[in-house]
């Protein structure tokens, strides 16, 4: 298997943990790097901590590059800096990359919010209908360039994460 690295962005319950998991696999050397990780690391006022966040996320990604690993690194990516920077960053070190926009449509995200993994164990409340239309409306608004649509309300969670695999033995 030749070492890629594949961006996931979408808004919160688009799928991107969900497939990221699924992907991950230690002996075949595939990494799932989740951007979201990092934020307790900071502080509970996100907003203020996301540019710290989103740096530690990169300088990870560029760590697990360099050893070799192909990482599936998901996120909103509210900044496509970090976006452009992996691809510039994979680039350089002639990684092939792909990036994936997971596009869903607001009732269902909003839908899938409640029933999230940690909401069903009670670990985490949903983030709300208000804050699933905010970050929606931003990352419709907000498209990044070079980016292979992969709509996880038409397809199965098998079908998304078959179409990925196959990014990934390219």
């Amino acid at each position: 298997m030749k070492q890629t690295l594949i961006i996931l962005r979408g808004a919160p319950a688009s799928g991107k943990t969900t497939i990221g998991k699924n992907l991950r696999d230690f002996h075949d050397k595939i990494v799932w790097l989740k951007v979201d990780n990092f934020k307790p690391f900071f502080s509970e006022d996100l907003e203020e901590a996301l540019p710290v966040v989103n740096e530690t996320a990169f300088a990870t990604l560029r760590y697990l590059l360099d050893q070799g690993n192909s990482v599936i690194f998901e996120g909103i990516f509210r900044n496509s800096l970090y976006v452009k920077k992996a691809i510039e960053y994979a680039k350089n070190k002639n990684i092939p990359y792909v990036f994936y926009q997971l596009s869903c449509s607001l009732k269902t995200l909003q839908e899938r919010d409640k029933t999230r993994e940690g909401v069903r164990e009670g670990c985490r409340k949903p983030l709300g209908n208000e804050v699933i239309e905010k970050i929606y409306k931003e990352m419709e608004n907000t498209k990044i360039e070079g980016a292979t649509t992969l709509n996880t309300e038409n397809k199965s969670l098998q079908e998304c994460i078959e179409i990925i695999k196959r990014s990934l033995s390219v």
